[in-house]
């Protein structure tokens, strides 16, 4: 469903080690299928995993998806890159407007 770059997943996981124990990502989409769509990346703390959530087990980290933002991000990719402007997160869905 989601690819996340061993960049990214480094970079999560530095981030996550200063949260709550056991505290994850969530990938999420604000209006879905809608002009409007917006992908997003945010902690994901574990009273706030659901039942109907599916979870992505990656190397450092998992990775929540609740069940309307999945089918929006199908083939999705989530990158972390460095040049030297900085480093940046990237999070590259195909399908946020409609799903497939």
């Amino acid at each position: 469903m989601i690819r996340i770059s061993d960049a990214a997943q480094a970079h999560f996981a530095k981030l996550l080690a200063n949260q709550e124990e056991g505290t994850q990502i969530r990938v999420f989409v604000i209006n879905p299928g809608t002009p409007n769509a917006e992908c997003g990346v945010s902690y994901c703390p574990p009273d706030a995993v659901e039942d109907t959530d599916t979870a992505l087990k990656f190397e450092q980290l998992t990775a929540y998806v609740d069940e309307l933002s999945a089918p929006y991000l199908e083939d999705a990719e989530i990158d972390f890159v460095t040049d030297q402007l900085g480093s940046q997160l990237t999070l590259k869905a195909r399908t946020p407007k409609c799903a497939k």
